[in-house]
C-alpha cells in the first residue's frame, strides 16, 4: 500500500537502518535459477499492448485502492519469476494490481495464485480486471476474512505475499509457518518500512527467526518489503 508522501534519502535510510542487504536478496534469487531444471516452461508469448494499458489504467486509481506502486508489481514479478514459483498466495488483493502482476509470472513458470480480498466491491472489481488480462485459468480470487481463509488452503506455497492488515501478521505468520511455506519458499510482506510500527512484533520475530534469512527491500526508495527466505536446511 502506499502511504503518505516520500521520504527524503536521508531519513529513508535511517529509517532501513543504513545499506539494504541486496547481496543476499541477488544471492538467493541466483541460487533459484542455478536450481531450476533445464526442461522448465518454455517463454509465454502475449499481446502484451492491452496489458500495458490496463496496467496504466489501474496505475492511475492506486492510491484510491492502496495498491502496490508500480515498481513494487514488478519487484513481485521478478521473484515470482526468478525463483520459479508455482503456487503462490496473496493476502490483501484489493483491485487486483498487484495480483495481475504475480499472474504474468506465473504464465512464465506455469503457476498458479490464490488471493484473498475481504471487501465485496474491491473482490468484485479485482475479478473483473483479471478476466481483462486474461489471467482467470491462472488467478482464483476468494473473498472473505484472509485470517480465516487461509486455515482452509492446503498448501503449501513457495511464494506468499501478505498486504492486508498489518497488525495481523503475526497470526497470518502462525497460520502459514510451517506447513504451508515450502523449505526454500519467500515470504514478502509489503509497508515493512512506513508502516513498521504496526507490525513491529513480526519483524522483530522474522528477523531473528532461526529458519529464516530477512532483509527491508525498497524499490521505491519511499515504502517497500519485508523479504523473508525459508532455509532449505535446517
Amino acid at each position: 500500500m502506499k502511504t503518505g508522501q516520500p521520504f527524503s534519502r536521508r531519513e529513508f535510510l535511517k529509517t532501513t537502518g543504513g545499506a539494504l542487504s541486496l547481496f543476499t536478496v541477488a544471492t538467493h534469487l541466483s541460487l533459484a535459477l542455478a536450481n531450476a531444471t533445464e526442461g522448465g516452461p518454455q517463454r509465454v508469448k502475449r499481446n502484451s499492448a492491452p496489458i500495458r494499458r490496463l496496467l496504466d489504467e489501474m496505475e492511475a486509481k492506486g492510491y484510491q485502492f492502496l495498491s502496490v506502486p508500480r515498481k513494487d508489481g514488478e519487484l513481485l514479478y521478478f521473484i515470482a519469476k526468478a525463483t520459479r514459483s508455482r503456487n503462490v498466495l496473496e493476502v490483501g488483493t484489493s483491485h487486483g494490481f498487484s495480483a495481475i502482476w504475480l499472474g504474468l509470472a506465473l504464465e512464465e513458470t506455469d503457476g498458479r495464485l490464490t488471493t484473498i480480498e475481504i471487501d465485496k466491491e474491491r473482490y468484485d472489481l479485482a475479478r473483473r480486471n483479471v478476466k481483462e488480462a486474461g489471467l482467470s485459468r491462472r488467478i482464483t480470487c476468494i473473498r472473505g476474512d484472509a485470517h480465516v481463509e487461509v486455515t482452509k488452503l492446503e498448501g503449501p506455497f513457495d511464494f506468499i505475499f501478505l498486504d492486508a492488515d498489518k497488525e495481523g501478521q503475526m497470526d497470518y505468520f502462525s497460520k502459514l509457518f510451517p506447513k504451508k511455506l515450502v523449505p526454500g519458499g519467500i515470504l514478502a510482506v509489503h509497508n515493512a518500512i512506513r508502516q513498521a510500527h504496526s507490525m513491529k512484533d513480526y519483524l522483530d520475530m522474522i528477523q531473528k527467526h532461526p529458519d529464516f534469512d530477512t532483509v527491508i527491500l525498497s524499490a521505491t526508495m519511499d515504502d517497500g518489503f519485508c523479504l523473508s527466505y525459508r532455509h532449505r536446511v535446517s
